[in-house]
Formats: structure tokens, C-alpha cells, sequence
């Protein structure tokens, strides 16, 4: 019994060390599943397309979107960046979709409409997000980090 208590107290004494080992760490490489019903081809368009009401720029595809999204959708994932690193993102699909790289603070920090995109990211919070252009309402996007 004595036994027993010492294993008991010694593994929740090392809990602690262990968890905080594992979220102090940088995911590395992933893959993260969206979905979109709400296909939305006018944000094609977005790419370096001049906003007339803000005359600004437009670099996002995913945050132009004029079409309301569905309430199965998952269009965003949230990625913590540790130390300064390049994301490597490979999207793959049937049809067309964007993918935005946005700052917590709302900047666009890259986005495509392409398969694949690099973009060298500071330490922070991001928020990923994919949308339907006009393609398949699924994709899976492979992240890496390095």
C-alpha cells in the first residue's frame, strides 16, 4: 500500500513538469481540416484589388467575403508562434479556395489562392483561415513550421 501512495505521489508531483514542457514546445507540422458551404467566387478578386469605400488595398481573400458562412463551416484554425519561423502551408483541394494568414491584431500577414504558400512570421498569436472560392466545401491544409 505504502507502494502504491509513493508512485501515486510521485507521478502527481511530475504533472506539472510534464504538461508544462509540452505547451512551452512549438507545434512543428500539422494538418488542419476546413470546411465551407458558402462558396464565394467574387473574393477571386481580392488579390491587390483597390477597396473603393476605404481606398485601401484588399490582400485578403477570406476576409472579403460577401457571402455569410454556414454554421457547419470551420473556415479558421489559431497558431501560436513561439520564436520567429517560416510557415510553410500546402492546401489541397478540388477547386479553388484562399488562405489567409492574419495577425491577432487583424493584418493579413500573407494570403493565396494558390496551393501552397510560405510567409516568415515574428513571435505572436495568428489566426489561419480558408474559404471556398468556387471549389470542393473541404480542404485539408499540412502546416509546417521551421
Amino acid at each position: 500500500m505504502k507502494a502504491i501512495v509513493l508512485a501515486a505521489a510521485s507521478a502527481l508531483a511530475l504533472a506539472p513538469a510534464v504538461t508544462s514542457a509540452a505547451s512551452a514546445g512549438q507545434a512543428t507540422a500539422g494538418t488542419w481540416s476546413f470546411t465551407d458551404y458558402t462558396a464565394d467566387p467574387s473574393s477571386l478578386a481580392a488579390d491587390d484589388a483597390f477597396h473603393v469605400a476605404t481606398g485601401t488595398t484588399i490582400t485578403s481573400y477570406c476576409h472579403g467575403s460577401r457571402v455569410p458562412s454556414s454554421s457547419q463551416d470551420v473556415t479558421s484554425r489559431a497558431l501560436t508562434v513561439s520564436r520567429s519561423s517560416v510557415l510553410a502551408l500546402k492546401v489541397t483541394t478540388t477547386g479553388a479556395w484562399g488562405v489567409d494568414v492574419v495577425s491577432r491584431h487583424g493584418k493579413t500577414a500573407a494570403a493565396t489562392n494558390g496551393t501552397s504558400l510560405k510567409v516568415r512570421l515574428r513571435p505572436g498569436q495568428y489566426v489561419v483561415e480558408a474559404c471556398n472560392l468556387g471549389g470542393a466545401p473541404t480542404a485539408q491544409v499540412d502546416y509546417r513550421l521551421r
